[in-house]
């Protein structure tokens, strides 16, 4: 995963790709065709990405974590009041 944050939450969210070893991330500043291909092209070739990748996924599904967030919105829409986390 390459992240390109832009604002609000995505500095953030770029912030824990990289920090958790799933991708990385760039400056819109530094933004170019060419550096942004070279940077998929890094995460696409160094596996670490790809185990922390499948690592995450497993403690995701064992969680029911997509389930259960996906679960806490709908509830949100339905009642339109703020769900207390599970």
């Amino acid at each position: 995963m390459v992240a390109i944050p832009i604002g609000y939450d995505q500095p953030g969210v770029a912030a824990r790709i990289a920090h958790h070893g799933v991708g990385e991330f760039m400056e819109v500043e530094h933004l170019t065709a060419g550096a942004l291909s070279e940077r998929i092209q890094g995460v696409l070739s160094d596996p670490r990405y790809r185990i922390r990748a499948r690592h995450f996924a497993s403690s995701i599904a064992e969680t029911r974590g997509l389930e259960l967030a996906a679960d806490v919105i709908e509830q949100a829409f339905l009642t339109r009041t703020v769900v207390a986390r599970v």
